[in-house]
Parts: structure tokens; sequence; C-alpha cells
């Protein structure tokens, strides 16, 4: 059913359960799509119920997300939504461009039970407030809403009653007589940082006394492509996500597919690669997880991505890496350039300064892993793989 503006309706009218999956696709590279857990009062009570790029799932599981270049899908059991959650809100934003632009941005739910067409109804916004899930006396229902904020995230934010950036906890110590209270987990970061030519670098210091569990996920179009230069044909892109190490102790080594080089996340190199996407259909993309606690042991990290089939040039991979490290803005490469006789892309190099983690930009094209490990002083012996 193909809904308008402004329509609200039982979900249970439209042959929808409470178990659902939201499905928006759009086409705006550097657009993020997040849901709002709101209270009464139509704010936000609880920021673990804030599900985004850096949180992409709710503490009880209620409301997941998973997400692409061009597409966001919600997977939302809205039986296990605590009471306190009264609405859900999903929204687009852009850091510069209107959401107008991502035509088509279309919300589809359970499949096309419920279908709303968002860009037809927006101008100017930056930021927008897409469709709704709310508690209703008769049960749940759905509700589109189409508008938004010029001022794009830090306005939809206060609009929320929450704030981009959290202040560090401040005030008197407790009284001696009392024990201090547990420290609260990091809050979830609303902020992005994009890593471009004109803001290539960036420090992050620990908190809590550790960094927790640092993803690294690579993402691409999943269409797919001619593939020319590497082959004839048209076969889905495989780009694989890899990383470089080298330790404290001097260790060194490689994490990749190609010769099933998965690497331990709770043992050396605390380093793990989470499956292969051969195809870029799997929504998650790649993922590489490092084991935070333990990245005083860590030198330096090279990441990269690399071409094992397919894509005949690296721009239209629509390729893009994001790291997340809890309660720290995410940090985001897109690989929108390139040479598209080079199989691998250095997307970034991340460094132990002191304990603290600097991730610089890279994104320089290199003929093999081996090329590219002896740019950045990783020296390794190498060998023929193959991921079959």
């Amino acid at each position: 059913m193909q809904l308008q503006r402004g329509e609200k309706r039982a979900l249970a009218d439209l042959g929808i359960g409470n178990a659902c999956v939201i499905k928006f696709d759009f086409e705006l590279p550097g657009a993020d799509v997040a849901a709002f857990g709101l209270n009464k009062d139509r704010k936000i009570g609880d920021d673990r119920y804030v599900v985004l790029f850096s949180n992409p799932r709710s503490p009880d599981g209620s409301i997941a997300m998973s997400a692409t270049s061009d597409s966001a899908v919600f997977t939302v059991d809205l039986d296990l939504v605590p009471g306190a959650v009264e609405r859900i809100v999903f929204t687009a934003t852009h850091d510069s461009r209107p959401i107008s632009e991502a035509r088509p941005l279309v919300v589809s739910i359970d499949g096309g039970k419920a279908r709303f067409n968002v860009a037809e109804h927006l101008t100017s916004e930056k930021a927008v407030m897409m469709v709704e899930l709310y508690r209703h006396s008769s049960g749940w229902r759905v509700g589109t809403i189409a508008a938004g904020f010029n001022g794009g995230l830090g306005s939809l934010i206060q609009h929320f009653g929450g704030e981009v950036d959290a202040p560090a906890p401040s005030g008197a110590a407790a009284p001696a007589s009392r024990p201090a209270p547990p420290p609260a987990p990091p809050p979830v970061s609303l902020k992005k940082i994009s890593l471009e030519k004109t803001n290539s670098s960036v420090s992050l210091k620990k908190t809590g006394g550790s960094f927790g569990e640092i993803v690294l996920n690579l993402n691409w179009n999943q269409g797919t492509q001619k593939r020319g230069l590497f082959g004839g044909g048209n076969k889905g892109v495989d780009l694989d996500l890899g990383v470089l190490f080298e330790m404290r102790d001097g260790g060194k080594g490689v994490i990749q597919a190609l010769g099933n080089s998965f690497g331990r996340y709770d043992q050396m190199p605390w380093i793990e690669l989470s499956g292969d996407d051969r195809t870029g259909a799997v929504s998650g993309g790649e993922t590489i997880r490092v084991n935070g606690r333990f990245f005083d042991n860590i030198s330096r990290l090279a990441v990269f991505a690399n071409i094992y089939d397919g894509a005949p040039n690296w721009a239209k991979t629509d390729g893009v890496v994001r790291m997340n490290i809890p309660g720290q803005p995410e940090i985001e490469v897109r690989m929108d350039e390139g040479r598209d006789n080079c199989r691998l892309c250095g997307i970034a190099v991340i460094d132990n300064v002191g304990g603290e983690l600097k991730i610089d930009r890279h994104m320089r094209y290199y003929r093999d892993q081996k090329q590219y490990a002896d740019t950045v002083g990783i020296l390794l012996r190498w060998a023929a793989g193959s991921k079959d």
C-alpha cells in the first residue's frame, strides 16, 4: 500500500506484525539513516535507543540496523521495546546536501506491505524525519512525516532534546563515606568525522581506560558491474577488507580473507576478520574487529581494501570504510577516487601514539599487498594465496 504524507495507520490493518523489517533506499552518498527511540514527551530518554552508524543495535535487540552505501535496513521487534519508549522516529541526515537530492528516497515496510516516497515532499532540509512507529491504545501504528530542518543533524538532535557532543561529567566528588557510583557506559556518539584531503587525520583518547571493541567495516555497491579490465562478463564485486599489523614486540602480519588469515579477537594478534563477503550482498559488508583492551600491545595498523574479483574501477564500487569505537565519533573514509590498473587501495594507517589512537587517511593505490606494506614500513615475506 502506498502511504501519503501525514497518514496514520494501524500496523495490524496493513497486515504488519509487531516484528517487522523497515528498509530505506536512497541515492545520496554520505546520507545517514537513524532510528530515535523517544519517550512520552517525544524526547530522547535513553540514548542507547538511538540506533545509527555508531550504535547499530539497542541493548535488548528490539531495534537493529544494517546499512550499505545506498540503503539502511532496520529489524524491529515492538514487543521487546521497553515501555519508556513511546515512539520510534526514523530520520535521514546529510552533512552538506539536502536530503531531497536522495531521489528516490523510499521507505518500505515488510517487503512492500506499506511504502512511502519521502523525497517528493522535501525541499532544502539536511535532516528529515521520515516515518515513525508509535504506541496507541489499539496497538502500534505507523505515521508518515517527511519534514525536517535545514540545520542538519544538530538541529534534529536539539529537537529531540539531546546534544551532539556529550559533555564530560563534572561536579564535586562524592563524600568519602559514600562509595563512588560505577562509571556510566560511554554515551552513544552522534557525531561523524569524514577523513578527506583537507581533513586527513584525527586522534582519539581512551574512555574508561580502554578503547573497547574497535570495529572496522567495509561496504560497497551491491550491484553487478562490467568486469572490463579484470575479465569479461558481468559479476558482483568481490572487495576484501584487510589489515597489516605491527606489534610493540616487533611481531608483524596481515589479516585478510586471502590465505584464510582471519586472525583471533581474544588472542594474539587481538584482530579478527568476521567472514568473507564475496558479492556485497551481505548488508553488513565485511568487518574487522580489534580488541581495544589490548591496544597498548599494538604499534600500528594499515587498513586496505583489495579487489579480488570484478570492479573495473574504484569509483564505481562506492566503497566506504567506517571505524566505530564505543563513545567516540564514527570515522569514515570514502574510496571515491582511484587508479583502474591497481587492485589494492591503501585506505588508512592507525598508529598508537602514547596510548592515543591516531588515524591518518592514506588513499593511495597499489599493485598488491607487498607494495603497500613496503610503503608503510611493515615489511613481510609474501607468498601467493587463494580464498578457495
